[in-house]
């Protein structure tokens, strides 16, 4: 459930933004992102299923996205993005087999080749790469959504860098 008034607020903040949105075949897509982190956003402050969504879960929302270039009608809050803290996920738009190496190498701030060829390395040299390569693709979760890519970067999923992921 949702205040009238924090709805209000919510679809002209969301509005405002698809405005800023530069190629209009990109806005559903990217909009999309935007309000399914919207949604985790709230979800993470909602502490039981009665509890409704106010203009103060609002602001902190629109304080973690950011605002839209231009529009700075909304009120302030204490919250400053901050990096955000990495995440090792596998990286499936950068992958050749399962995405491990990709993921290892955004997590580490490495090349990916030279993360490919250490794998490759400890494979002939030991074996022990096939056996690492095969528990980090069982155990690590893909980046499906782009706040997980931003997330195995250490990027905060704010609402331009959304914009701008894609």
């Amino acid at each position: 459930m949702i205040d009238e008034d924090a709805f209000v607020k919510l679809q002209n903040y969301l509005d405002n933004f698809k405005a800023t949105i530069a190629h209009p075949k990109d806005a559903e897509e990217i909009m999309e992102e935007i309000e399914f982190r919207v949604a985790e956003i709230l979800q993470e402050r909602l502490c039981n299923e009665m509890q409704s969504v106010n203009g103060a879960m609002v602001n902190i929302v629109i304080a973690q996205l950011g605002e839209p270039e231009g529009a700075r009608e909304y009120e302030q809050t204490q919250y400053t993005p901050r990096r955000s803290r990495k995440r090792l996920y596998r990286d499936p738009d950068n992958r050749t087999i399962g995405g491990v190496c990709s993921g290892v190498a955004a997590f580490f701030d490495l090349d990916t080749t030279l993360v490919r060829i250490i794998f490759l390395v400890l494979l002939i040299f030991g074996g022990i790469g096939f056996w690492l390569y095969i528990i980090l693709w069982i155990a690590v979760p893909a980046a499906r959504t782009v706040a997980e890519k931003l997330e195995m970067r250490g990027e905060p999923a704010t609402a331009e860098n959304i914009k701008n992921a894609r």
